[in-house]
Order: structure tokens, then C-alpha cells, then sequence
């Protein structure tokens, strides 16, 4: 008997994304990837605020879904995290949808 691979997991994050909260966010993320979606879906619609330790854990999340075949897309960015991912190059990187 084969694994169930769900289609789309979405995890929302609400509030500032920083080193606080990264740990958090990465278990969640983790769990979710646990799950073999096809997408992993981060909903930062409700999202205020990212630092660099929350672009550093979402690469590395980014590269746990590549490896297992899977696809990471930042949801619901606002301008600010659309500009931050921009300069930094990571706008590259990931599956992003705009707010």
C-alpha cells in the first residue's frame, strides 16, 4: 500500500515572524511537510513582520519540500515582505504570491 500525498497544506502565520517566533513556526512547518504535500502553502496575510532568522528558517523549509518533491509558496505577501525577499534574491527563490 502507497502513502497518501495530500495536494495542498496551508499554515498561517499571524503576527511578527522573528526570532521569537521561528522556532515555533518552523515545528508547524516541519509537521505540515510531514504530511508529503504537494504544496506547502505559507499564508502571510496576517503576517506584520519578517527578520532574517524567519528568511533563513523558510530556505531551509524551502529546501525540505524540494527534497521530498514538493513546492513551498509564500502566500499573501505584503509590500514590505515582497520588497525584503526582493533585495535580498530570495524573491527568486520561492513560489511567492503577492497580497
Amino acid at each position: 500500500m502507497g502513502s497518501v500525498i495530500e495536494q495542498q497544506r496551508v499554515v498561517e502565520v499571524v503576527g511578527d515572524l522573528d526570532l521569537s517566533s521561528v522556532a515555533r513556526t518552523r515545528e508547524q512547518l516541519h509537521a505540515a511537510l510531514a504530511a508529503a504535500p504537494e504544496q506547502l502553502v505559507v499564508d502571510l496575510s496576517g503576517c506584520t513582520f519578517v527578520d532574517a532568522s524567519a528568511l533563513s528558517m523558510l530556505v531551509d523549509v524551502h529546501r525540505r519540500a524540494c527534497r521530498s518533491g514538493g513546492l513551498l509558496t509564500l502566500r499573501g505577501c505584503s509590500p514590505r515582505v515582497l520588497r525584503l525577499l526582493s533585495l535580498t534574491g530570495l524573491r527568486r527563490v520561492f513560489d511567492v504570491e503577492a497580497a
